[in-house]
């Protein structure tokens, strides 16, 4: 059976995908659980909106996976949100939860990004799922620094 040059030029890129997509799936049930704890609406709708993105961007990477034929690499099987997490958040460390998780997608990221055999069509998408990761994560800490100046303002 013979693969495409496509296939073959993207094999060593595919695990690295692999790890990036369970990263995706996995954070986006850590954030679905981290909202479900949040009483502040803004606050949770935010967070929400992370997890929503997470599970895009792992959706788009199945697809790209599917589509150059190294969906075998994909691995299904996700540990549950929250496995081996003991405590969640609560509001007050929501900010650093969430930086901590922003960190350990923009070092994933980052490893595939720095492949030179990355193909140009998947080096964009990843450079614009990055780009939304950090936007995102940063529209995050705007809302957490505007909610403790008007905590301040009311003291």
């Amino acid at each position: 059976m013979t693969h495409s040059k496509l296939f073959k030029k993207q094999q060593p890129v595919a695990g690295k995908i692999n790890r990036l997509h369970k990263l995706l799936v996995k954070e986006k049930g850590a954030f679905e659980q981290v909202a479900c704890r949040i009483t502040d609406n803004a606050l949770r709708c935010t967070i929400l909106s992370l997890a929503q993105q997470n599970n895009q961007y792992a959706a788009e990477l199945s697809s790209y996976m599917q589509s150059t034929g190294t969906a075998g690499y994909l691995t299904e099987k996700v540990a549950a949100p929250g496995a081996g997490r003991d405590i969640f958040p609560d509001e007050s460390s929501v900010l650093a939860f969430c930086s901590s998780n922003e960190r350990k997608l923009v070092i994933a990221y980052r490893k595939i990004l720095d492949e030179s055999s990355l193909y140009e069509g998947l080096q964009k998408m990843m450079g614009y799922q990055l780009n939304g990761i950090l936007s995102a994560c940063m529209q995050l800490k705007l809302l957490s620094s505007v909610q403790s100046i008007k905590t301040i303002a009311c003291y």
